[in-house]
């Protein structure tokens, strides 16, 4: 057991030192509040034992997780003593004890503070467990509001890949049918980690079946005005997140693809027999700035080509190394990768370990004829 006697006096502490040593519990003597505050920050004790009560006060108050015990040669104050109690001082003995006393006592103080810290961790497990369960719900509930996966829409094919870097995801994908002519489809990655950034993908799909009823053709034929209504719907909220978002139409008709990108990166990568590259797109995140002005790009898209779309997690997993060889990366996984399971393969990240620095999302979107 490690123990500290915390007493400016050296000699009014000698007689209590001497008793631990007797009773084989050898407690570290300090004489200054500092060194004692800095013994609890390198070295932990078990129990500070202290002398003076506003010592032992502020102790409390510093260092919660240490269990103080107060001591004093002279009869306690009630009032101060219960003031004492009330702040966190773990006990409070009247000096001078024997040794058989001050055994006995630090027995039953040292046996409260194991029912104490039992208790604490009976009820932290059941927290946790708690809060796993809650979550694996919501997990369950998020995955039940992405689209179907895979899916087609006319001659165009999505499939989409979410691997969370916790329970919940900050990371979103969606595609679905505006008009009979036209659909849209876009890669989020929500600001943060867990819980908080999930909430916001319940609002983005939301806007999915809102866009579906409020859209103005003019969003059909410059979608970075979806981006800007979405940007102000964010702000309103005042959410305190921001969103990395790329979001196309394709007019069926015309098969006329529309791509506009809202400070997301990677950029997405167009795939088109022996050629392979990104798409180059520059805009604000959506939901962080008053003035927006997304400008949406026109993208060809022949039958067999893909749009591939990454979140920047998958950066995160390649590990330390140079950007420009983990975009080569990237774009040599887009074109070798006849399906998600092969694109991840290629890319030889680990997709099912437990610990992810962050989210990780793959959206492809293939023409197929």
């Amino acid at each position: 057991m490690r123990l500290v006697v915390a007493d400016p006096e050296q000699e009014a502490s000698r007689t209590l030192l001497d008793q631990h040593e007797d009773i084989c519990y050898p407690a570290v003597p300090i004489r200054d509040y500092s060194a004692v505050i800095s013994q609890c920050e390198q070295v932990p004790p078990e129990l500070v034992i202290c002398s003076e009560i506003d010592w032992a006060s502020n102790l409390v108050a510093e260092q919660p997780r240490i269990p103080v015990v107060v001591t004093s040669q002279e009869t306690l104050d009630r009032d101060l003593l219960l003031q004492a109690l009330r702040s966190g001082i773990t006990d409070a003995w009247q000096l001078p004890m024997t040794a058989d006393d001050l055994r006995q006592r630090l027995a039953a103080t040292m046996s409260r503070i194991e029912v104490v810290a039992s208790d604490a961790q009976r009820k932290l497990s059941q927290f946790m467990a708690d809060l796993e369960r809650d979550q694996r719900a919501g997990r369950y509930i998020q995955m039940g509001m992405l689209p179907p996966n895979p899916m087609s829409i006319d001659q165009y094919r999505f499939q989409h890949r979410i691997l969370p870097s916790l329970i919940l995801s900050g990371d979103f994908v969606d595609y679905f049918r505006i008009s009979d002519r036209h659909f849209a489809f876009y890669v989020a990655d929500v600001s943060g980690h867990g819980a908080s950034s999930a909430f916001v993908t319940v609002l983005l799909k939301n806007f999915s079946r809102r866009l579906r009823r409020e859209y103005r053709p003019a969003m059909l034929r410059e979608p970075g005005g979806i981006l800007q209504w979405i940007n102000r719907e964010l702000l309103e909220q005042n959410i305190d997140k921001h969103v990395a978002m790329m979001l196309g139409v394709v007019d069926l008709e015309a098969n006329h693809m529309q791509l506009v990108n809202g400070g997301h990166y990677p950029p997405a990568i167009r795939v088109s027999g022996e050629s392979v590259n990104f798409v180059e797109q520059k805009g604000k995140p959506v939901g962080l700035f008053d003035e927006v002005d997304y400008v949406a790009q026109s993208i060809s898209m022949a039958p067999g080509d893909r749009l591939v779309m990454f979140s920047d997690g998958v950066l995160d997993a390649m590990g330390d190394g140079d950007l420009s060889e983990k975009e080569s990366r990237l774009l040599k996984a887009a074109a070798a990768s006849a399906d998600m399971n092969e694109l991840w393969e290629v890319l030889d990240v680990d997709v099912d370990g437990m610990s992810k620095p962050d989210d990780m999302t793959c959206l492809v979107v293939r023409r197929e004829r």
